[in-house]
């Protein structure tokens, strides 16, 4: 008897320590690239777009969000997802939160 209840025991534990042991694991990789900086620089060269005058107070530092006030132009998509702005004669790349990736000039 006692044997057939360590059976049955053993039998109803099976399914449930075959589940505990079933595990999924997803990873995900993300490629950060370098933008391209001298495609950039060629690129806004020929562009040609006016400067603006920084707003008061504003001094134009990488890591730094740029002002509302400033225009913004895309860069083209094979260049990645970036735009950039001219402010007091300096061309600055932004990434898509405003924040000053780069400044050219």
């Amino acid at each position: 008897m006692k044997h057939l209840l360590l059976a049955a025991a053993i039998a109803a534990g099976a399914p449930a320590a075959a589940l505990a042991q079933t595990t999924t694991t997803t990873t995900t990789t993300v490629q950060t690239t370098e933008p391209d900086y001298g495609t950039i620089r060629t690129y806004v060269t020929k562009e040609r777009h006016e400067s603006v005058a920084a707003p008061t107070g504003y001094t134009v530092t990488v890591g730094t969000p740029l002002p509302e006030p400033v225009p913004l132009y895309r860069l083209p998509d094979d260049v990645g997802p970036y735009e950039y702005g001219v402010v007091d004669g300096r061309t600055v790349v932004v990434d898509e939160n405003r924040n000053v990736i780069q400044i050219l000039d």
